[in-house]
């Protein structure tokens, strides 16, 4: 389902395109969540990478759209499209993933194949880099002005203003109350364009900017427990980190 050209430059030599080098945090904070949820194996990791957090979740097995990263890491190992699962249903007992799904073409198709490989009462753990800028593509935040156009520089010269928390909140509540509204089941996003040519900076590679609140909402509608935005007034003032989820049990 991903494309050759999104194949293509993930499974590029060069190692900026595979992940960071280091994922302490992620390591502790995936630690932490399967200590207070209960999670349970078999653990399957979506866009693994190099295998960072091989070691953090019982029966662990690591999937990636690249083949590369993949011959650096210990342990069990897939190489396939995390839009399209290699798993049975109902086969995992935690399911995570952290900065990969905004590497996908459709992030809807990751969350419908999470829900349908997790058995009943498993959790998962999504943190993909949430509200990823339009810009990320041209490198503007990383590239000095003398290579820019002028119209690139007047962009660059807006950042800072575009990134202040006051204006987004100007789009971001209306956007909210709305979904909230709607009660959509559908998984809302915004596409972007990603640069597949060249590594320029964080999120160049990016085909969506997504809301952790448009996540949590996906799941909240269809009766998952959000264990992390456990109400409403905790979805609307999402920013950051884990949207964490466990699926319903079995109605026996």
């Amino acid at each position: 389902m991903t494309d050759s050209a999104a194949r293509r430059f993930f499974d590029s030599s060069d190692p900026a395109r595979w992940g960071r080098a280091e994922m302490p945090d992620e390591v502790q904070l995936t630690r932490d969540w399967i200590a207070r949820t209960g999670a349970t194996g078999p653990s399957l990791e979506l866009g693994c990478g190099t295998g960072l957090l091989a070691g953090t979740a019982p029966g662990y097995t690591g999937i990636d759209l690249a083949f590369l990263p993949l011959l650096k890491m210990p342990g069990n190992r897939v190489q396939a499209d995390i839009e399209q699962l290699p798993f049975r249903t109902a086969s995992v007992g935690f399911a995570f993933s952290w900065a990969a799904l905004e590497h996908v073409p459709h992030p809807e198709a990751v969350l419908s194949e999470v829900e349908r490989v997790l058995r009943p009462g498993g959790v998962a753990l999504l943190a993909p880099a949430w509200h990823c800028r339009p810009w990320a593509a041209e490198g503007l935040e990383f590239r000095p002005y003398d290579q820019l156009t002028r119209t690139q520089r007047a962009r660059k010269a807006l950042i800072p203003f575009r990134n202040a928390i006051a204006w987004r909140a100007l789009f971001e509540i209306p956007r909210r109350l709305s979904r909230e509204l709607r009660r959509t089941r559908r998984f809302e996003y915004q596409r972007l364009r990603p640069n597949l040519e060249e590594y320029v900076g964080t999120d160049c590679d990016a085909f969506t900017s997504m809301d952790p609140h448009a996540a949590a909402l996906w799941f909240a509608v269809r009766g998952w427990e959000v264990l992390s935005h456990p109400t409403r007034r905790d979805r609307m003032l999402a920013r950051h980190g884990a949207v964490v989820v466990r699926k319903p049990a079995a109605r026996s």
